[in-house]
């Protein structure tokens, strides 16, 4: 009987690889890149991993800085062998390069690299969207609906809205019930998270990406792929225009002069 109980469990985790309780644990951290290059079972160098993705998405740790192993582990209480596997795997997922002078960075996306991620989070959302209208459980759509009214609600608080934005979207890709695209989306959402909060664009902005959040689940709530993928288009056009909107206010790696610009 323990042996029956033992493989029951074991399909039970498999069989739910992609649902609700796993991304409950991954809030923000979708997909987890962590897989394959630390121990994921509470190991402290994947406590680090976590933690510094954490600072990183949360622009505590910013695109450009210095990411010295001493420093880390001050700053987490650690010995530097987790902090320094950890760097490792941030390293291998994009979010840490070399600068020129062979130290290591967060990294800092330039003008057309922005440009480039926008690209391919339209095409892969879309798509994502489009899948999720013919394939979302109507357990799903209410989750969805329910996503649209606890955004409504946290419009004001501009750190829990970027984190709930990423959930947002990490739960329609989930309804795509496309394992393929989950990890491509994966590798977009990680990339994202250099381009720090993006809640933090403005009121009014905020106010818009609701509405255009609605028209998304309405749109799989109605089971029209086609009205799915235009709304996700357009949400995503509309938030790469507040981004650039932003990078050209902080002049954050932008060209002087843009083609087709009268300045």
């Amino acid at each position: 009987m323990p042996h029956l109980r033992k493989q029951t469990k074991k399909a039970g985790n498999a069989a739910n690889t992609p649902k609700r309780s796993r991304r409950a644990d991954q809030a923000g951290d979708f997909p987890e890149p962590i897989s394959g290059q630390l121990d994921a079972k509470g190991s402290r160098g994947a406590k680090a991993y976590r933690l510094l993705r954490g600072a990183i998405a949360s622009g505590k740790l910013k695109p450009g800085g210095r990411v010295l192993e001493n420093e880390l582990a001050t700053l987490l209480n650690m010995s530097r062998t987790p902090i320094r596997e950890a760097i490792a795997a941030l390293e291998a997922d994009g979010l840490v390069s070399v600068d020129d002078a062979g130290g290591r960075i967060v990294t800092k996306l330039d003008y057309q690299s922005v440009m480039e991620l926008y690209a391919v989070r339209e095409v892969l959302e879309s798509t994502a969207a489009a899948l999720a209208a013919r394939s979302a459980s109507e357990v799903e759509i209410l989750a969805l609906r329910d996503m649209i009214e606890l955004e409504k609600r946290i419009l004001g608080d501009a750190g829990r809205l970027a984190d709930h934005n990423r959930r947002f979207h990490e739960a329609i890709y989930y309804c795509s019930h496309n394992r393929y695209l989950l990890k491509m989306l994966g590798y977009i959402q990680t990339a994202m998270l250099l381009l720090q909060p993006a809640g933090r664009t403005g009121s009014e902005r905020r106010k818009t990406a609701l509405l255009e959040h609605r028209a998304v689940v309405d749109a799989i709530a109605a089971r029209n792929p086609a009205a799915s993928e235009a709304a996700i288009r357009n949400h995503v056009r509309r938030a790469q225009q507040a981004r650039i909107k932003l990078m050209l206010q902080k002049d954050q790696s932008v060209p002087r002069v843009i083609p087709g610009s009268q300045d």
